[in-house]
């Protein structure tokens, strides 16, 4: 028979129950909602309230001005309030509202439940949720709907807004260099505009605009407190606003959840407007910009003459990771083209094989009908090579047409040569080591 003891604990002494720690979370993305609610009233609003409740321990406030809601990523504050939530620093979460925690009803309950998990209680004072109660999660469901299409609305009401604006050629406030805005108005601004000439007198003086940037960033001038870069350069040489015009629509958002702006391709009007503010740069000189621009683009790699180039550079692209492949040499006079990262990095970077530049040539003809390569006729003819990095070659030429055709490289067949060696010896030893 099974023998059974009771064993009893001294009861312990009641401890003192710990303070929660509370902290609180804002965020305002527009002029009218900081004018409705500006950030230190809302500071003011949670202090009180916390250090008031006997109960409560200050955590401090997280706040995100000019953010939108619709997204997590990009919250800063947002993010490292969640990091304090999961290192166990913070008990109870308040917020205003559902719309101020986030639009995204996907994102709002993932974040919710995530918090949940780590017993932490969120709390809207405006619905009257606590996310820690039984009820909590699908009141929040419904209401976060509610609170998601609310933003969609807002959203259509903002770009119909902008597209009206558009029509009526009335420019947003976007910064310019060189410009500064005054009120409503555009004016130029004397320091940053002498840059701006100097980038287009030294653009049709022949200098690329990597020179261009280099010099600036030797003389420590900066481009909106960073350093110059060519797209920088290219921005600027593009832009019709040094010449007193703007375009408008050049940009757009895919939809109300999509924060990254998408280039204007045509998928909405674009509206041109003239003699909207003091120009920069005379027309005549921003068309011979323009002239010039397209004339190097013309040309491509031979605009370059002081550039080490072959007429395959910026030709051959990588199918597997999208890198260019790069000109290496093995000996003096061997030469072979190799995929940008796998060069760099090995097989970890990608595993393309190279193929070697004679039989590229080799290729070249056969695919142009030549018998003698022709550096000017294969520039002119191929707009770019894509391999799959097995040694397959797709050949892209500028009238449309695409022809594929297998061309095994020296390097691959060499490796297989020596598989066959290794696979074939008896002795242990291999064939080439004999």
């Amino acid at each position: 028979m099974r023998t059974v003891k009771l064993i009893q604990k001294p009861k312990q002494p009641a401890t003192k129950n710990r303070k929660k720690r509370v902290a609180a979370y804002a965020r305002v993305s527009t002029v009218h909602e900081r004018q409705e609610h500006s950030l230190e009233s809302q500071v003011d609003h949670y202090k009180r309230l916390i250090q008031a409740n006997p109960e409560w321990e200050y955590q401090g406030i997280y706040i995100d001005d000019g953010i939108s809601g619709t997204q997590i990523t990009g919250r800063t504050q947002f993010q490292e309030l969640i990091t304090k939530c999961e290192q166990g620093m913070i008990d109870i979460v308040l917020t205003k509202s559902i719309s101020r925690f986030a639009r995204n009803t996907v994102d709002l309950l993932e974040t919710v439940r995530r918090l949940k998990e780590l017993n932490i209680d969120v709390r809207f004072e405006k619905e009257n949720i606590e996310t820690i109660s039984s009820t909590g999660e699908l009141l929040l469901t419904v209401l976060a709907s509610f609170a998601q299409e609310e933003s969609r609305s807002t959203s259509e009401n903002l770009r119909w807004g902008v597209r009206k604006r558009y029509e009526k050629g009335i420019s947003l406030h976007h910064r310019v260099y060189g410009y500064r805005w005054t009120g409503k108005e555009l004016v130029i601004e004397p320091t940053t505009a002498k840059v701006v000439r100097k980038i287009f007198r030294d653009y049709l003086k022949g200098k690329s605009m990597k020179r261009i940037a280099d010099e600036l960033n030797n003389r420590s001038i900066p481009h909106f407190g960073k350093p110059f870069n060519d797209v920088a350069i290219h921005t600027i040489l593009h832009n019709e606003r040094y010449i007193g015009d703007t375009l408008l629509q050049k940009t757009y958002c895919m939809d109300f959840m999509s924060q990254p702006r998408k280039k204007n391709r045509g998928e909405h009007p674009m509206y041109y407007v003239e003699d909207t503010h003091p120009p920069i740069i005379k027309r005549e000189i921003f068309e011979a910009v323009s002239r010039e621009i397209d004339r190097r683009r013309e040309l491509g790699v031979y605009n370059m003459p002081k550039v080490s180039r072959r007429c395959f550079t910026g030709k051959i692209i990588c199918e597997k990771c999208g890198n260019n492949y790069i000109r290496t040499y093995k000996t003096p006079t061997n030469a072979n083209w190799r995929c940008k990262s796998n060069r760099r990095d090995g097989i970890k970077g990608c595993r393309s094989i190279g193929i070697n530049e004679e039989q590229l040539k080799i290729l070249s003809n056969f695919m142009l009908g030549l018998d003698e390569f022709d550096e000017q006729a294969f520039y002119k003819e191929v707009d770019h090579i894509s391999g799959d990095g097995e040694g397959s070659y797709t050949f892209h030429f500028c009238d449309g047409r695409q022809i594929n055709r297998f061309w095994p490289s020296r390097e691959k067949a060499y490796k297989a040569a020596i598989d066959r060696r290794r696979k074939t010896n008896d002795n242990g030893a291999h064939a080439w080591q004999r």
